[in-house]
């Protein structure tokens, strides 16, 4: 019987918050939208994650152990319905 490496990937729902000052409710959405991009591209952890909520799951590769290493057996496959990102109608 052969051994396989199995890596799996999805999705977590991840919140943060801050605060903005504006002097109006249209400057105060430019701003969130600025200070959300900043927040987005950051490398720190957001303030809670959702684990219970894991979406759009991928294999995102199955490989088969072999003595001179590693074999790619596939690779992004699906095997779930709950998808997030769908793909364009056609």
């Amino acid at each position: 019987m052969s051994e396989y490496i199995v890596k799996i990937g999805f999705w977590l729902r991840a919140y943060d918050g801050f605060t903005v000052e504006a002097n109006s409710d249209a400057n105060a959405i430019k701003k969130a939208k600025a200070a959300a991009k900043t927040a987005m591209e950051s490398g720190a952890y957001p303030e809670h994650i959702e684990i219970a909520e894991r979406r759009e799951g991928i294999i995102a590769f199955i490989d088969r152990v072999t003595p001179a290493g590693r074999d790619v057996v596939t690779e992004d496959v699906e095997f779930d319905d709950d998808r997030i990102h769908r793909a364009p109608a056609t």
